[in-house]
């Protein structure tokens, strides 16, 4: 019966995951489990009366702060997180044993393999406190090192507040793949700007903070020129048709008595002033930036787009248009297509006609085009006649399908002038018409494609 009793606890103890090992007082091992000897690649017969830092630690005494001799020392049980030098992490406990007289006589460690367990707090508590696009750290963890760091010794403690310039019309022209690019970017200048002492967060969406700790209002003015030069550089390094910039806030506490609250409101009311003062500058270079994109990309040129601005305004001096439609004239004839920067090069330089999938593609350009002028001051005035440039009188045009007057009359205006001037100027796939033959084509979808009243001003201005 004794037999069959330790067969098993032996099938018990080697069924355990953490290692069970019995040693004597002079930590000799005098039993082991399966998984202890597994964990050494040992048959655990192997293990007996062998030193455990010899085996596992490679050691040739006792480890430092040892559970196992701890709970001999005190006769109570003891725990503790140990590293071995294969960078495993091991949590043990030590349990004393005694004799019937209360005297150690040996002790018993149980130990798990807590590697994985460790590594997945570590990732936990690394996403608990950084933003998982930037690597930088959030908000909460901001404000948790504001507390921390609002002291005296402190003093003088500067708030940096930044906003990414642009990253809603990059996410309309290019999407939001592109568009975090941009936020990675910017990150990486902000740390290469910053010193390590320095906390950098992700505030929102764009926005971003710093937190300068013993840093004076003229250290913080020269960190904020060292990021916009920075922000320069990285443009020219990696030839961004787009310009990396970030407008730029800062206040800073001087003495223990101000409201640090106040200081990053200071700090964000400056951050939003200056973004006013650089924000159309900033946006009219997207807007030519795109525009050379797009000429690059596609048929569209400079040209064209000034022939048809011409069309235009004198259609607009014969209909005695106001100044705000002669400058919707203007706009629309060299944004109408600004859409067309998300398409492919491919689809937008194919020397050919499209098929029904390229074509179902490039229908998507005044949607895109909506989105791109809405997020540019410049263009919101705009938006309705980008949106509706490809509509037909007949109302089989798109994305709205509008029909007649519904159509925004400077739209009506555009689409004639346009078509005539890709008539008359051809495409390498398409030979160009004659003057003649465009008006003939313009007088034949006049009342289908074109308004039936326009189409014969229009003419009458080519003289």
């Amino acid at each position: 019966m004794l037999f069959k009793e330790e067969i098993l606890k032996d099938i018990i103890l080697d069924s355990i995951k953490e290692h069970v090992i019995l040693y004597d007082k002079d930590m000799n091992i005098l039993y082991a489990n399966k998984s202890a000897g597994d964990s050494l690649n040992l048959p655990k017969e192997e293990l007996i009366n062998k030193k455990c830092y010899n085996l596992w630690h490679k050691r040739e005494s006792i480890c430092e702060n040892c559970p196992v001799k701890k709970a001999m020392d005190t006769k109570m049980p003891q725990e503790a997180e140990i590293k071995t030098p294969n960078g495993r992490i091991w949590f043990i406990r030590g349990y004393p044993v005694l004799d019937e007289n209360g005297n150690i006589i040996g002790a018993v460690e149980l130990t798990m393999d807590i590697t994985e367990k460790k590594k997945m707090e570590e990732e936990i508590k690394y996403l608990s406190f950084h933003d998982s696009l930037t690597g930088l750290y959030n908000r909460y963890f901001f404000e948790e090192e504001l507390r921390r760091l609002n002291t005296k010794r402190n003093l003088p403690l500067t708030v940096i507040m930044g906003d990414l310039n642009g990253l809603k019309l990059i996410n309309d022209a290019f999407g939001h793949e592109e568009g975090d690019k941009f936020i990675i970017a910017i990150a990486d200048v902000l740390r290469n700007s910053c010193r390590k002492e320095d906390i950098i967060a992700r505030w929102g969406g764009d926005e971003f903070t710093i937190l300068l700790p013993k840093t004076d209002k003229f250290t913080a003015q020269e960190v904020c020129e060292r990021i916009k030069r920075n922000c320069e550089k990285y443009s020219i390094e990696n030839n961004n048709a787009i310009k990396l910039s970030i407008s730029l806030g800062y206040a800073t506490k001087e003495e223990e008595r101000e409201n640090i609250e106040d200081i990053i409101k200071i700090a964000e009311d400056r951050m939003y002033r200056n973004k006013l003062i650089e924000g159309k500058t900033f946006r009219e270079s997207v807007l030519l930036s795109l525009k050379s994109l797009l000429w690059e990309n596609s048929y569209e040129s400079k040209e064209h787009e000034d022939n048809i601005e011409t069309l235009c305004l004198r259609m607009a001096d014969y209909l005695y248009l106001s100044d705000v439609e002669r400058e919707k004239l203007s706009l629309l004839s060299h944004f109408h297509d600004i859409g067309e920067i998300a398409l492919p090069p491919t689809i937008l330089k194919k020397n050919g006609p499209l098929n029904e999938e390229e074509w179902e593609i490039v229908k998507k350009h005044p949607e895109i085009g909506y989105r791109i002028a809405g997020a540019s001051y410049e263009l919101s005035i705009i938006l309705d006649e980008i949106l509706s440039h490809h509509e037909w009188w007949n109302g089989e045009g798109y994305p709205r399908k509008l029909k007649g007057e519904d159509i925004p009359l400077v739209s009506r205006i555009f689409m004639i002038a346009d078509a005539y001037d890709v008539m008359i100027r051809g495409r390498p796939y398409k030979k160009a018409k004659t003057k003649k033959e465009a008006i003939e084509e313009l007088k034949r979808y006049a009342g289908i494609q074109f308004d039936p009243n326009l189409v014969p001003i229009f003419l009458n201005i080519l003289g």
